[in-house]
Formats: structure tokens, sequence, C-alpha cells
């Protein structure tokens, strides 16, 4: 029997109402939906042990139970479900009040002054919701726990917003409390992230761009507000525990100082020292303190910066490690020239300076002897994909 033309057309009809439903493309969020409870582990601690390998297409975020130290995990990794039950649904009461659903986004608990500043309007967030929707969560996770679908099956694995920690910064704050300046973020969503499965989001307006800023931002403070009290009820000896009473004023004490560092990142841009003026010797320094001892003009050894003991082999070696989401992770192949945080020669200078954050790669401050120095890796790093570059300045890495 052949179907009636009308009765196509409502096939069609539902086949393609299940394709927006599924793939996300519908307009904005059901109003019943609400930001999941978190339930996945939380690394409270930076791991020491190295990983075996890098974990298998599909198999993440189980890497967190292959530890090849098991008993790291003791002391370094929470399970929020060991968290007190009425003290959870506590917090979920107290995280809607503070921040919305999905629909309605928001950021509560501070100044409307805080709120104009950081661009976090009730307006702002619900576009940049329906942005998110649209092109990250399939990646990033409807809650920015970096575990949407699409999660398992790339490598490197989406960033997990939730602990408020952001790789490519070009800020000036303290390690423990950086976050990124508003450019940062924007200039990720314009360029994307080279290497990576995050692509370019060019083609969207400048408008359109700062509401998923707005949105992105809002998403890593409700996680790290939520990620904060869990890890303090965690750590608290068993007689002074949090209680579910105390939820609504621990969480209005953290937005706070969380608000503060968004707000200070803006005011504390990397300024890089003068370009130096003689670049072949830039370029042989940055060369000779890339390594962990070098001889100087007198021949006397010299402590270098050491960036070779982590990019072993100018980075060619596996050297695998565990960054503080718990994701298995490798200093980056210096060699092949993409740089995920950007190519400019200020990218470069930011990364050394200040380090990348939850990557394990620190900050330069302490090791070079004067900024001038932070020029010379730059330098010394733009040339060392290039063989013939190389031969120009006589450096061999064979």
């Amino acid at each position: 029997m052949i179907a009636s033309p009308s009765a196509n057309k409502g096939v069609v009809a539902l086949a393609l109402a299940a394709v927006a439903i599924f793939s996300g493309c519908e307009d904005n969020y059901n109003e019943n939906q609400r930001y999941p409870e978190r339930t996945d582990a939380l690394v409270v601690e930076q791991f020491e042990s190295s990983p075996v390998r890098i974990d298998p297409p599909g198999l993440f975020p189980n890497t967190l139970s292959e530890l090849p130290n098991p008993k790291e995990a003791e002391s370094k990794v929470l399970d929020p479900l060991k968290v007190d039950a009425s003290y959870r649904a506590s917090m979920g009461k107290a995280l809607e009040k503070y921040f919305g659903t999905p629909l309605h986004p928001l950021v509560g608990g501070i100044d409307d002054s805080d709120r104009d500043a950081l661009k976090l309007d009730k307006e702002a967030l619900a576009e940049g919701s329906k942005l998110y929707r649209l092109h990250c969560l399939h990646c990033h996770g409807l809650s920015g726990n970096g575990r949407g679908p699409t999660a398992p099956w790339v490598n490197p694995h989406p960033r997990d917003y939730r602990q408020g920690i952001f790789k490519f910064s070009s800020s000036l704050q303290p390690s423990g409390s950086r976050k990124p300046r508003r450019e940062d973020l924007l200039r990720t969503l314009k360029q994307g992230i080279e290497g990576t499965s995050m692509p370019s989001f060019g083609l969207q307006g400048p408008k359109e761009l700062d509401q998923l800023v707005s949105y992105v931002m809002h998403l890593s403070i409700r996680g790290q507000v939520e990620y904060e009290m869990l890890k303090e009820w965690a750590k608290a000896p068993s007689a002074d525990k949090p209680k579910a009473g105390d939820v609504d004023e621990g969480m209005k004490e953290w937005i706070t100082p969380i608000i503060g560092m968004w707000k200070g990142a803006d005011a504390a841009l990397i300024t890089p020292e003068a370009f130096p003026d003689n670049l072949d010797a830039s370029v042989q320094h940055g060369y000779e303190i890339f390594q962990a001892n070098y001889k100087d003009a007198d021949g006397k050894m010299q402590a270098g910066v050491g960036c070779i003991s982590c990019h072993i082999d100018y980075g060619r070696a596996n050297n695998l490690k565990y960054d503080a989401w718990g994701t298995i992770v490798r200093p980056l192949d210096l060699t092949q020239g993409p740089y995920r945080g950007g190519r400019r020669p200020v990218d470069l200078y930011w990364r050394i300076h200040s380090g990348i954050n939850g990557a394990q790669m620190p900050a330069s401050n302490n090791a070079v002897k004067t900024q001038k120095e932070i020029w010379d890796l730059v330098n010394f790093l733009q040339v060392l994909p290039y063989p013939k570059m190389r031969a120009k300045y006589n450096i061999e890495i064979e």
C-alpha cells in the first residue's frame, strides 16, 4: 500500500522534529530542565603518579578508576555521593536559587555593579544559554562538565569549567586564583584551539560571542561554588562538617571571592618586557636555558629554566601526566609547531611567564633570572620546529 502525500508529510515532520530535539537544535531549553547534581569524582589535589597510557576512545571519564597508584585516590579524589544526602539536597536548592536553571540562568548574591562589569545580566545569560545549547553542549555538557556525548571520542577532551580553571590566560593573578580575562575567552572562541576538536566560532557576531562568554562564566562560577563546597565538606573533621542549614550562607561566602577573582582578571594583564635587541643571541640563549644546565661564555655551568625536564626530548617523548581534572595529558611536542594557546609571540610569552593553569605547566617567574629570558625562550621556541632555522642558529636537537 502506498501512503498518501499527507501521511508522508506527517512522517517527514515527525522525523525533522526528532532531529531537532535530539541534535540540540531547539530554540531553547525546556522549562523543567535542571542542571544535574554533581555525582562524578572531584580531583581535590594534583596526582603525583604518572599514567601508563592515553585513554582509548570512548573510555573517558573512567581514567580515574585506572590510577597506577589506587591509594592516591583515597586522599586526592572525592566521591560526591559520600557527602551527606541532606547537605547535597540543600546545595541543589541553593544552587538553583543563586544560579537559576538552563532556561533561566542567573548569577545571584552579587552587587548590580559587579553583574554589569562582568556582563552577567539575565538577558546576556539567557541568550548565551541558547547559543551554548546549539554550539557547545554536545562537547562541554549541560552543566559545563566537559562530558557531553561527544567528549569520550575526542582527545584532548573538552574543558570542564566547574573547577573555575582555564588553561590559556593572559592574567597576572596567582595560579591558585587565576581567571582568564574576558578577551582570553573571546580569543578562544574566535580562533578555536589548534590541535584539538575546539573549532573557531569566528563567524558568530561580536554580540553572540560576548553572550557565549557570559554563559561560560556563569557555568564556571556555578560549578566552582559547587566544587568548593563539596570539597569543604569532605575535608572538614567529622564533628565540624557543614550542616544542611549552613548551605545558603556558605554559598554566598564562596560567590563573593570567586566573583572578585573574575573582576580582578581584566585589570591584571601580563605586560611583556621590551623585546631583545639581538635576536641571534636571544635564540641561542633561549636554547641554553631551555635545558636543565648549560655552559656560559666563560665555560662555567649555569642552571637553566629546565623546560626539558617535562618536555623530554623537546616534547617528543611520551611523558604522560594527570592534569588538575584527572585527565591524562602529555607535555606538548614543541618540534611540531601547533600551540594550543596561540602562536603569536605574546601568546608564548604569556604561557611561559605565568604557566598553564591545571596542566602542571608552572610559571617561569622563579626560574628565569630576568624577564628578558622569557623572550629568549619564546624566540627559541619559534625556531625549534624548523630544521633550516635550527641550522642557521647552530641548534642541534637530534
